[in-house]
Parts: structure tokens; sequence; C-alpha cells
């Protein structure tokens, strides 16, 4: 246990590991700022509709916005007239599928991706409107979170699916010496429940309520818990590995990473070794 005075002989990161740490901070911060004087409102749940509630109640009596920098960054200041207005309603639409505390998140994508994507194919400005559709259905939500997600990936929503573009995606990877999977576009199963569960934040943020266990989440012993894409959805993988195994022998390349990180037998290496394409 830890107080006030306690000099950490470790990182902030193995610190708040432990849930416990992270509430007795929570509680020396709290006392800290009242001390201060300052106003502390202490979420239970989701810190970001409050957040942005507390924000919108206070906006009037001010003219600015005040970011923090970090380190060598100077502080900025935005005028809270100068928004842009077009993109504006998109806003709760990106941060929730760039990922935010209470969805699922893309590895290696962060928000300015998300809003480059958005400024590259204004198009995708009408598919977001659906996410703000308190009537969308889920073959509506899953539809428009896909198109986003192959723009994402640098793919064409109008002329490709996401498996066709993880397909195209991972035989360019395996090409390089060195490639991470994690990297690759979502199945089109993953990226579904992905678009359902920041539909559903989307919906919570505007203050309509939506049942969560419809809309890619599932009910565990210590509450809600994200919905996992079928196994099926990945058994084309290891063909798709084979293919390209067979193109790296011939062209006198290793495969095993090929074969490790796609998850094919071992055994099954002299056979595709024997194969040409």
């Amino acid at each position: 246990m830890f107080h006030e005075e306690t000099v950490l002989q470790y990182t902030k990161e193995k610190l708040f590991a432990n849930e416990c740490n992270k509430k007795r901070f929570i509680e020396l911060l709290k006392k800290a700022l009242q001390k201060a004087n300052i106003c502390v409102q202490q979420v239970v749940e989701d810190a970001d509709l409050t957040i942005v509630n507390t924000a919108i109640s206070v906006a009037p009596q001010y003219d600015y916005v005040r970011v923090c920098g970090r380190g060598k960054t100077p502080d900025s200041y935005y005028s809270t007239t100068s928004f842009n207005h077009k993109f504006s309603n998109e806003l709760l639409f990106n941060h929730a599928i760039s990922g935010c505390d209470t969805t699922s998140a893309l590895f290696g994508q962060g928000k300015n991706k998300f809003i480059s994507s958005f400024l590259k194919h204004e198009e995708l400005l009408n598919t977001a409107a659906t996410f703000l559709n308190l009537q969308a259905t889920t073959e509506q939500v899953t539809e428009a979170g896909e198109n986003v997600l192959v723009a994402l990936y640098g793919g064409d929503p109008a002329t490709q699916s996401l498996d066709e573009l993880r397909y195209h995606s991972f035989v360019k990877a395996a090409a390089k010496t060195k490639f991470n999977l994690a990297r690759l576009p979502p199945t089109t199963d993953a990226a579904q429940l992905h678009a359902m569960r920041n539909y559903h934040q989307v919906q919570t943020w505007l203050g309509n309520e939506k049942d969560p266990l419809k809309w890619g989440w599932m009910h565990t012993p210590s509450g809600l818990f994200p919905k996992k894409a079928p196994e099926s959805s990945f058994n084309a993988f290891p063909v798709l590995a084979k293919k390209v195994a067979r193109m790296h022998v011939d062209a006198g390349k290793q495969v095993c990473i090929v074969l490790y990180y796609a998850n094919i037998e071992l055994d099954s290496l002299a056979k595709i070794q024997c194969q040409s394409f």
C-alpha cells in the first residue's frame, strides 16, 4: 500500500497493473484536488460521457479550450467556435470506432488515421450517420462498419470486401522478411461485432438505451464481455498461408515463419515444399 509520500521504484504501468493500486491512486488524487478547492466528480463506469457532458455544460462560460502538452510539447489553445461543424457530427462515431474505454479497438490504428480516412473519403460521412440512427438494423450497422474499415486499411469500399482486402494484405505482407499478422484487417465476423459494439456505445452516449446482448456483448461472471468472432472465420487462413508458402519455396525463400504464424502443422511442410503453383 502506497501513500502520498511514497517514492515509486517502478513504472506507472506496473503500478496501475494492480487494480488496488489504481483505486488507491484515484482516492489520493481526488483528495488532493479537493484540498486545492477543485471540484471533483468521480465516475463509476464510463468517464467519457460525463467528461463530454461537463464540457458542454460549461462551454458558454469560456472562449477557448486548453489542451495540456506533454514533455517539451507546449499547451495548445482552441477556439470553441472554430471547430469544423461539417465533421463534428461524426465525432462520437470516430471516438468509439477508433477505440475507447468501453469498446474494442483495432491494433495499430489510431484516431488520427480514422480522421484522415474520413477526410479522404467524404462518402463515409453518410456511412457514419448509420451509427447515429436510432432505428438502424444490425445489417445496416455491420455493412457500414465494414465499409469504414475497408477504407481505413487502404481498400475501396465500392469494390472490395474486408475478407478480400485481408487476403491481399496477407499475401503482400508474407512476401516481406518480417511482418505482424495483428496489423492485417480484421475478418468480416470480427469487424461486424466491432461495429455492433460501437453502435451500442454511440447510442448510449446519445441517451438511447439498447440491449448490449444484441449488439456484440455477452454476460460473464465479471460482467459484460465482448463476444468473440467464431473460430470458423479463421479457418481459411491456413489455406492462404499454404499458397503463399508454396510461392516462397519456389522463390527459394524460407517458409517456416509463414507456417509458424499461420498455425499450419509442421508435418505438412514436406507436402507443401513438393507442390508447385
